[in-house]
């Protein structure tokens, strides 16, 4: 039997249109997959105990930390229409403002910054936090509160912040406070750590830890009145915990500053878990100020 290629390509041609049409005739499912309803559940379940949470906020919860299913901000915000509420909160205030070229710069270092952030007592005393913060993955290394913040009281802080670090910071970004002046003269230089000073009245080019004071006002001290400063140094430490272990953060792609383990978790390695629908596990933090979720095994 002879034939010639133009038939050989002709029999392949039609083979192909007979699959096409066969799909077609099936009724085969076009565009993107719909969403779990047992995700749209948990968006639901999400905004209703957390109401003053964004829609971008909540697509971070659900893509990152422990939860790992990819969706976006758009569709969250569909699916809350959908459900009678509203995606952007009241009182949202606008996207951040792009940081300073040199800062891009610094993100590949190992470079910490600190700064303090002033609150108010039930008395009205004056209280300052002093924050330690790193500038790759944005990690709270330290916030300590205290009514007399002094050289030495910041000294000994850095040094407990250090005495769990593999590695010391290569530098550490500050404001020109007349506080943090022995700290640059002789305690840092004693640890072999360089000192980045901002310029006079310069906050923006220390953009990371001042980012990390509107974080700080927003998710903690504008709805907490603290006692005293051991009250809030309380509340601080579970604070920090939150916000290095389950509060999702954009510069790290939508994950916590601190990885969490998923090595036993079935949603990070396994393809099939999305499959069945799955039911949600809400841990409380500052007593239910804020949330973070898993699914349950």
């Amino acid at each position: 039997m002879r034939f010639s290629p133009g038939t050989y390509i002709r029999w392949l041609q039609a083979k192909s249109r007979k699959g096409h049409a066969m799909k077609i005739a099936e009724g085969k499912a076009r565009g993107r997959s719909p969403t779990p309803q047992f995700v749209v559940d948990a968006i639901v379940a999400i905004k209703r105990d957390n109401p003053r949470y964004s829609a971008g906020h909540i697509g971070r919860m659900i893509s990152g930390g422990e939860l790992k299913f990819r969706i976006s901000k758009q569709t969250v915000a569909q699916i809350l229409k959908a459900h009678g509420f509203k995606p952007r909160p009241k009182g949202k205030r606008p996207p951040r403002e792009e940081e300073p070229d040199w800062m891009e710069t610094l993100y590949n270092q190992h470079v910490m910054a600190i700064d303090f952030k002033n609150t108010l007592d039930l008395a009205g005393n004056t209280m300052a936090v002093f924050n330690l913060i790193d500038h790759g993955r944005r990690v709270l290394h330290w916030s300590r509160a205290t009514y007399n913040p002094s050289a030495e009281w910041v000294a000994q802080r850095l040094r407990n912040a250090f005495m769990d670090l593999d590695a010391l910071p290569e530098a550490i970004v500050m404001d020109r406070d007349s506080i943090c002046l022995p700290i640059v003269k002789q305690t840092l230089p004693a640890m072999g750590i360089k000192t980045i000073r901002i310029g006079y009245k310069c906050p923006w080019q220390n953009a990371v830890v001042e980012r990390f004071h509107r974080i700080l006002s927003d998710e903690l001290l504008r709805d907490v009145q603290p006692v005293n400063d051991r009250h809030l140094n309380r509340l601080l430490v579970e604070f920090r915990k939150y916000y290095n272990t389950a509060r999702p953060h954009m510069a790290c792609g939508t994950e916590p500053p601190v990885l969490p383990d998923v090595t036993n978790n079935r949603a990070a390695n396994d393809p099939d878990f999305f499959k069945t629908p799955r039911k949600l596990v809400r841990q409380k933090w500052l007593s239910g100020l804020h949330s973070s979720y898993r699914w349950a095994a």
